[in-house]
C-alpha cells in the first residue's frame, strides 16, 4: 500500500498546535515561542513532512511580498470559500441537451471569501491604507491547493489552513458569463464543520484594529466564535450572502443585526427577510422604517448592484447613499465580494462610513469590466481616479 503524504494537519496534531500556528511558521510570517518552534521542528522531522515543490517554490519567490511586518497594521481574518474558478464565455446559455462551444475558458482564483481578501489587500499595497489580511479556510494536498496558497501571497494575503476538504482537494466552480455580463455559476459543496475559531488565535489584547469576516454560508458553524472574538476587542463583521434558512426571517436577520458590527447584504435579501414588495428609493425607505424600532443594532449595509449602496449607520444616523460608476459589465462576479472586503480595508483603517462606502462602490463597479471575481483589483489611487470629475465625465 502507498503511504500517504504527511500533511500540514498531521504536523499540527503531532506538534499539539493550531493549522495556522505551523502554516505562519512554515511561511516565516509569525514570532513563535522557542518551545513551540522546537515542537513543530520536532514534527516535522518524525514525520518526514516536505512542502509541495509547487508550493516551496512559488512561495520562496514571493517571499519579499509577504516579508514586510504587519504586526501593527489593522488586521482583517476573513473566514470562508476558497475555490478554482473555470470560467466559460459563451453567447448564449445553453438549454438542456444542448451542446456549446465557449470563446474560452479560463483558470482563475475565486471563492467569495478570497475574493474579500484579494480586494481589501489589493487597497493599501504598500500605502497608507495597508492592511494585514489572512485568509482562514479549506485547502487540501493538491497541486491546485499549493496553486491556490501561492496566488494568494503574491496578493499579499497569507492563507491558513483550518479544514481539509472530504476529498482533500480544493474546491472548483464552473461560472458561465454571457455577453451582457450575467453569469451562471455552479460550484462543488463547501462547509466549514463547526469549530472554535478562537482556537486558532491569541486571543489577548488586541493592540490595533481587528476584525473578523465571515460569509452567511458558515454563521451557523461561527455563532459560537463571535462572542468571543467581539468580547476580544474585535469587530465581527458578515456577508449575507449563503445565510441560513432561520436567519432569513426578520426576527432571525434582526437577531444577526443585534450582535455583529457590521453586515453588508443585497436588495434580493433584503427583501426576503423583511417582505418588502417596494422599489427603489421606496425600498430604502421601508428598511430605514423597520430598522429605526430596532432599540441596539450594528451598521446594515445595502448593496443595489448598478443603483450604488446604502449605509444605514448602527447609531440610528440618517441613511448614507452612495452612487455606483457608469461601467459597461463585462461579469458581475464577485462585484459584492469586492464592495465588502474594500469597504473593510477603509473601515479598519479609519475611514468614516461614507467614504468607505463610495470608495467600495466604485471599486464594486470597476471590478465588472473584466472578467473573474479577482480579474481588476484596485489600488487606493485606482479609485481616487476613478472617482475624480474628469473621470466621471467620460465615462457618463
Amino acid at each position: 500500500m502507498t503511504r500517504k503524504r504527511p500533511t500540514i494537519a498531521d504536523v499540527a496534531d503531532a506538534a499539539g498546535v493550531s493549522l495556522g500556528t505551523v502554516s505562519n511558521y512554515l511561511n516565516g510570517t509569525a514570532n513563535l515561542r522557542p518551545a513551540t518552534k522546537q515542537k513543530i521542528d520536532e514534527a516535522v522531522r518524525r514525520l518526514a513532512y516536505r512542502r509541495s515543490t509547487i508550493a516551496r517554490s512559488l512561495s520562496s519567490a514571493n517571499a519579499p511580498a509577504m516579508a514586510q511586518d504587519r504586526s501593527s497594521l489593522p488586521r482583517l481574518v476573513v473566514v470562508g470559500y476558497v475555490s478554482v474558478d473555470y470560467m466559460c464565455s459563451i453567447d448564449v446559455l445553453p438549454h438542456r441537451d444542448d451542446r456549446a462551444t465557449a470563446n474560452h475558458i479560463e483558470k482563475a482564483l475565486g471563492g467569495p471569501a478570497a475574493n474579500v481578501a484579494v480586494a481589501a489587500a489589493g487597497i493599501g499595497a504598500g500605502g497608507a491604507h495597508a492592511l494585514d489580511v489572512e485568509l482562514a479556510t479549506a485547502l487540501g494536498d493538491d497541486p491546485d491547493s499549493d496553486w491556490a496558497i501561492a496566488e494568494l501571497e503574491q496578493k499579499s494575503v497569507r492563507a491558513i489552513p483550518i479544514r481539509q476538504p472530504a476529498n482533500n482537494r480544493l474546491s472548483r466552480c464552473i461560472v458561465i458569463i454571457e455577453p451582457n455580463g450575467s453569469r451562471t455559476i455552479i460550484n462543488e459543496p463547501f462547509e466549514l464543520s463547526e469549530m472554535d475559531m478562537a482556537a486558532h488565535y491569541d486571543m489577548g489584547p488586541v493592540g490595533r484594529p481587528s476584525c473578523l469576516h465571515i460569509e452567511g454560508y458558515h454563521l451557523d458553524q461561527m455563532r459560537g466564535s463571535i462572542e468571543r472574538f467581539r468580547s476580544a476587542g474585535w469587530k465581527v463583521t458578515l456577508h449575507a450572502a449563503g445565510l441560513p434558512r432561520s436567519a432569513r426571517t426578520e426576527d432571525g436577520f434582526v437577531s444577526m443585526l443585534g450582535q455583529l458590527d457590521l453586515i453588508f447584504a443585497n436588495d434580493l435579501i433584503v427583501r426576503e427577510v423583511f417582505d418588502i414588495r417596494e422599489s427603489g428609493g421606496d425600498l430604502i425607505g421601508a428598511v430605514a422604517d423597520r430598522l429605526a424600532r430596532l432599540e441596539r443594532r450594528g451598521t446594515f449595509v445595502l448593496t443595489l448592484g448598478a443603483q450604488g449602496a446604502v449605509v444605514f449607520p448602527g447609531d440610528g444616523a440618517a441613511p448614507l447613499r452612495v452612487p455606483a460608476l457608469p461601467v459597461m459589465p463585462v461579469d458581475a462576479t464577485g462585484a459584492g465580494d469586492t464592495f465588502a472586503g474594500v469597504f473593510l480595508a477603509y473601515w479598519l483603517n479609519g475611514a468614516g462610513l461614507h467614504e468607505a462606502a463610495s470608495y467600495a462602490a466604485a471599486a464594486g463597479s470597476l471590478t465588472v469590466t473584466v472578467e473573474g471575481a479577482q480579474g481588476l483589483t484596485a489600488s487606493h489611487e485606482d479609485l481616487v481616479a476613478a472617482l475624480s470629475p474628469s473621470h466621471l465625465q467620460r465615462v457618463s
